[in-house]
């Protein structure tokens, strides 16, 4: 049972987000049922996540392009990750995964890929979210390999790179706008913690600085905004100290 900001606060650590319109009984739910999965450390600091509760395979995803892949089971209305990872991937591919597990009450953030490559670094964290769901990925990679043989796919893989860069381009100036109105609205100096907590309508409204919005629907969302409150007193790490493991 949830008695204290202390509570909410060592949920998160362990990955544990309070979801838009949990109540506490089914937030109590699915803290009960992750409890059971296996546990795994979140190495970077970034987050402020300590460990996440999830099935972890190493495996060799089903497509050759995906060094991981995450997906849900669920019993009842809790989403149980499963995450497959290949022997070679990448350092930071898992704890990547984790962001994906984490954010799975939220379901529909387009943000969550490029809070997931926050863990990345260089042109990989630049361009890494360019695709939103790894269908897109399959179609542009379908339509390309199909081109070589009916040159009519090969323009339409050349227009739907062009449509999901410009897109990558005009998602990101949201999102940065995003985390910058999450450090003036909240007062805090790494906006990532609080950013996992956030749908994606919520990010969109702070990036536009529609803060009367946030606040009727915190007014609603008392669960979710607890653990809000909670890790807004916390020294978590700074963006400017984070170095990647």
């Amino acid at each position: 049972m949830l008695n204290s900001r202390e509570d909410f606060l060592k949920l998160f650590y362990e990955g544990i987000l309070a979801s838009e319109n949990d109540t506490l009984e089914s937030f109590n739910d699915r803290v009960q049922t992750l409890k059971k999965l296996p546990t795994h450390h979140f190495k970077n600091p970034i987050f402020g996540i300590k460990k996440v509760h999830a099935h972890v395979n190493s495996k060799k995803p089903l497509l050759p392009w995906f060094a991981a892949l995450t997906r849900f089971e669920y019993q009842g209305e809790v989403a149980i990750p499963m995450i497959e990872i290949s022997p070679f991937a990448p350092k930071e591919t898992l704890d990547h995964e984790f962001i994906h597990a984490i954010k799975a009450p939220h379901q529909e953030s387009v943000f969550e890929e490029f809070l997931a490559f926050e863990l990345s670094r260089g042109l990989r964290k630049r361009v890494g979210p360019l695709f939103f769901d790894p269908w897109e990925a399959n179609i542009l990679l379908i339509s390309a390999l199909i081109g070589f043989f009916l040159p009519v796919f090969l323009g339409a893989a050349s227009l739907l790179l062009i449509y999901f860069c410009l897109r990558l381009v005009l998602t990101r100036l949201v999102f940065k706008k995003g985390l910058d109105q999450i450090k003036v609205y909240f007062g805090v100096k790494n906006p990532l913690p609080l950013a996992l907590l956030l749908t994606e309508e919520e990010f969109r409204r702070l990036a536009a600085k529609d803060f009367i919005y946030i606040e009727e629907k915190f007014k609603k969302d008392s669960i979710r905004h607890q653990q809000i409150l909670a890790l807004k007193g916390v020294d978590l790490p700074q963006e400017k100290e984070i170095t990647f493991f």
